[in-house]
């Protein structure tokens, strides 16, 4: 529901040379960066306005007031925003943290002062036309550091969870917001049992209570496992096992079908990688098949190596691998 006496000022950016693109036309869950932003805004505020540079040309679905400046800096925009704004204050939000919600925004404009921002820096922010004589005055100085600006104004910081003001900076950002990798809880254990048995039916294998008792309780067959989702839904796993002496076993490495080819494996495989170091393992074993090629090509790409020995199931010989971290 919309608060009423609140302009929303969209900063829709341009070419980003870390992107690669403009990011207001990234996609992300069937919309646009841009779109997604918008419609937002439309949810908390009476008045929307969308600042850049026109001549960007930006394929956006509404019109664009061109910040009036020759520089690129977040500060030109919300100037140009708060001077044609008819409300005194407006929430600004830039383009590129595709998970704010409604009570985010909601919260910062119930605070006071002449600007109510996050922990974590100057947007997304509530700025009143109160702070426009500092920003003008800073941004005619070429002084474009908005975090700067906050010292010259009445400044109020609330505390936002920190997950919501994830920003997308290159497009492998925008993919690890889409597939989000958590540790595992409970509630994921019916659907993991699932990945788990679908991916060893599609490689040949069926599920065995002896050979895989870890389906019982995985959340204390392992000293950590962490899963995968796409809108809420498990798409893949990754585990690791303590064989004591500094050594883990990777198990249960897992993509669905149909969230393979968007590198949520090598995603999987770091974090699991990343945490074996951070607790001084010294050495990641594993144990796969010839049918699983694309697993062994990243497993070989991130150091593996084959050892000698075999470990077979129902039937089908297993290859082994060992990591020296």
């Amino acid at each position: 529901m919309a608060t009423g006496g609140l302009t929303g000022i969209l900063l829709v950016g341009g070419a980003s040379r870390r992107f690669g693109s403009p990011k207001a036309l990234a996609r992300f869950e069937g919309e646009t960066l841009a779109e997604r932003a918008w419609g937002l805004l439309a949810v908390v505020c009476d008045e929307r306005i969308a600042v850049g540079k026109t001549a960007d040309r930006l394929a956006v679905p509404f019109d664009v007031v061109d910040d009036d400046s020759n520089v690129r800096a977040p500060i030109a925009g919300l100037v140009a925003g708060l001077r044609v704004a008819t409300n005194e204050a407006s929430v600004v939000l830039p383009v590129d943290m595709p998970l704010l919600d409604e009570a985010t925004l909601v919260a910062l404009a119930r605070e006071g002062g002449d600007a109510a921002i996050p922990q974590s820096g100057p947007l997304p922010g509530v700025y009143r036309k109160a702070a426009l004589p500092a920003l003008e005055g800073r941004l005619a100085a070429g002084d474009l550091g908005l975090q700067d600006a906050l010292q010259d104004l009445d400044t109020r910081r609330v505390t936002i969870d920190p997950s919501l003001l994830a920003n997308v900076n290159e497009p492998k950002d925008l993919l690890e917001l889409e597939l989000p990798i958590v540790p595992f809880d409970r509630e994921h254990g019916d659907a993991w049992r699932r990945l788990v048995s679908e991916t060893l039916r599609e490689f040949g294998f069926q599920a065995d209570p002896e050979l895989d008792p870890d389906l019982a309780d995985p959340g204390c067959a392992y000293v950590r496992l962490w899963v995968a989702l796409s809108h809420g839904s498990l798409v893949g796993s990754v585990a690791l096992r303590d064989l004591g002496e500094g050594r883990l076993e990777l198990k249960r490495m897992y993509v669905s079908p149909e969230a393979r080819g968007r590198g949520l494996g090598r995603r999987l495989l770091e974090t699991a990688l990343g945490w074996a170091r951070a607790q001084g393992a010294e050495r990641v074993v594993l144990d796969t098949t010839q049918e699983m090629a694309a697993a062994r090509h990243l497993y070989e790409a991130s150091g593996f190596r084959r050892v000698a020995g075999d470990a077979p199931r129902q039937g089908q010989a297993r290859l082994l691998y060992e990591l020296v971290l």
